[in-house]
């Protein structure tokens, strides 16, 4: 399944750049100099300080970390044309629903304790204008994978949500002046999988059970970030 995913995904984002680079080639045409909306740009180094909101999708069993704001840093790197690598991370502080699956469901929830959901990734960055702003802007498209925790440990009802692979895609968009702070917009969607302990699926006194169909044993979820920040240029 994992796989399927990652080459669905692959397929997906290439798709995405094919079609969109030819786009912004052609729109430079027609310009003179002087009066082109276009810009040259490096792409080097820079330092992103970043803060947004984490929209966590509700998991099956509904126990894993709310969706909150979150805050954290991104670095990239210009690795020729219109490319980039980055790396990135971000902490979303939350709360989660604790449950005990032996409890009927009136008293199966005793508690919301706090949990910080930690996203480490790295990934590539394209540039849809090339090495050239639009107007100051400079728009992209990104995919990458990494790790998604909360690094704690199983709770008392045996649900952990753990240390697992994240992959992702996004889009980016970038106001780049010659003078003066840069800024950022992204929009990412971190895809992970949520796994559940058997006793989650065992009916309680009242015959209730947090999950019936244990085909939903695994389930995978997106869960889109929109975040803001200042770009610091590094080594310029």
């Amino acid at each position: 399944m994992r796989a399927l995913f990652t080459n669905s995904f692959t397929v997906a984002f290439a798709a995405t750049v094919v079609t969109l680079s030819p786009v912004a080639a052609q729109a430079q045409v027609g310009h003179l100099p002087a009066a082109s909306p276009y810009e040259d740009f490096k792409i080097g180094q820079s330092l992103s300080v970043l803060g947004g909101w984490l929209a966590v999708k509700r998991d099956l069993a509904d126990v894993a970390p709310k969706a909150s704001w979150t805050a954290g840093l991104r670095y990239e790197i210009g690795v020729g044309g219109p490319a980039s690598l980055f790396a990135r991370y971000m902490a979303s502080p939350s709360e989660r629903r604790l449950l005990v699956p032996t409890n009927p469901k009136a008293t199966r929830q005793i508690g919301t304790p706090g949990a910080t959901t930690h996203l480490m990734d790295a990934g590539l960055d394209i540039s849809l204008t090339g090495r050239k702003t639009w107007r100051q802007l400079m728009p992209s498209v990104s995919g990458g994978a990494g790790l998604v925790s909360d690094f704690a440990a199983a709770d008392t009802g045996g649900y952990r949500f753990g240390t697992k692979f994240a992959f992702n895609y996004g889009f980016s968009l970038r106001y780049l002046p010659r003078r003066g702070p840069q800024f950022r917009i992204d929009a990412t969607n971190f895809l992970w999988q949520y796994q559940y302990p058997d006793r989650y699926f065992v009916r309680a006194a009242d015959t209730t059970a947090i999950l019936t169909d244990t085909r939903n044993r695994e389930a995978w979820r997106g869960n889109w970030s929109l975040s803001a920040g200042v770009i610091v240029p590094l080594f310029r």
